[in-house]
């Protein structure tokens, strides 16, 4: 079979904006610095010591097997949809791995999160992992969200002080809670203030002080941070 070889240290001698089949490319040592790389087959490509900077991948960083593979699956061909994303994680890995050494974080997190969506997408659709998988996707993005990672961690927070609150946090022979001594802490607001302050604490593992769960409901709570 044959191949395109790409090899020089210097300027890429190639104008990759005329090739969409770059299938077992040897870009060994290539200054692809600025290409423009969207659409193209990159399967088996070598892209070992190659210069990455500022590749132009596309708006989404879809390679065009993955683009394939969704097409299939609008067309129920879910055998090929199969091979197609399981393509498409090869190539998202093998680019993540090259940009690694290259220190190019942001590019590496995209295409990690590409790369996890297609395994993800190569489950059986009911599976428990594929669920676990899509759960990590839209709270974490795979790790790589910083922004979802916050969100999540104040929706758990939050949401954690309110079962507090059904459920009732024994402190100092008093209940703080929705329904306990709200006299004794001066307002809803406080207890409220108290809530969050509570489940921070318990979330971050410090410690819960003086404060105990005052009913068999926050027993799950408490596990569940």
């Amino acid at each position: 079979m044959a191949f395109l070889l790409i090899k020089t240290p210097s300027a890429l001698l190639v104008n990759i904006k005329s090739l969409d089949n770059l299938f077992k490319t040897i870009f060994e040592g290539a200054n692809l610095k600025s290409a423009n790389l969207q659409n193209c087959n990159l399967l088996g490509a070598d892209f070992s010591n190659a210069k990455l900077n500022n590749v132009q991948w596309g708006d989404s960083y879809k390679v065009v097997n993955e683009k394939q593979a969704e097409e299939a699956h609008l067309k129920g061909d879910n055998q090929l949809a199969k091979e197609k994303y399981k393509e498409a994680e090869d190539i998202y890995r093998s680019l993540k791995i090259s940009l690694q050494t290259q220190t190019l974080g942001d590019d590496v997190s995209k295409f990690f999160e590409r790369e996890m969506t297609c395994k993800r997408k190569q489950m059986p659709l009911l599976s428990p992992f594929r669920l676990i998988s899509k759960i990590a996707h839209l709270t974490t993005g795979y790790g790589e969200k910083i922004g979802n990672i916050f969100y999540t961690i104040i929706g758990i927070i939050m949401t954690c002080a309110c079962l507090f609150g059904f459920a009732g946090v024994s402190y100092q022979n008093h209940v703080l809670g929705f329904f306990g001594d709200i006299d004794y802490f001066g307002s809803m607001m406080n207890v409220i203030g108290n809530l969050i302050y509570f489940s921070v604490v318990v979330f971050s593992t410090v410690g819960f002080g003086s404060s105990i769960k005052a009913s068999s409901i926050s027993s799950p709570t408490l596990l569940l941070l």
